[in-house]
């Protein structure tokens, strides 16, 4: 899937997460995990459904754990849950 909005924020991301200063290392490097598989879904080959939607579960989850230390971070990633879930993965 190779799409615009999920790109744009797929990068936002990866911005955000360069100037997140704070953040515990294994939850960046989670993070950092979660960046690179949206980077594949992006991309031009996507990864398969069931990956997708594992991929989504993680993006949720890391979207409640930040809510409250890094809500532009959060607020970014509820994005790409929209946009998953927009394009029904």
């Amino acid at each position: 899937m190779s799409d615009p909005k999920l790109r744009n924020a797929v990068a936002e991301i990866r911005a955000q997460l360069a100037s997140a200063e704070s953040l515990p290392p294994a939850t960046r490097r989670s993070l950092e995990q979660l960046v690179r598989d949206l980077e594949a879904l992006a991309g031009p080959d996507g990864i398969d459904a069931d990956s997708s939607a594992s991929l989504r579960e993680r993006t949720t989850d890391a979207v409640r754990r930040l809510e409250a230390s890094h809500p532009t971070l959060s607020t970014t990633l509820g994005n790409v849950v929209d946009t998953l879930a927009f394009f029904g993965l």
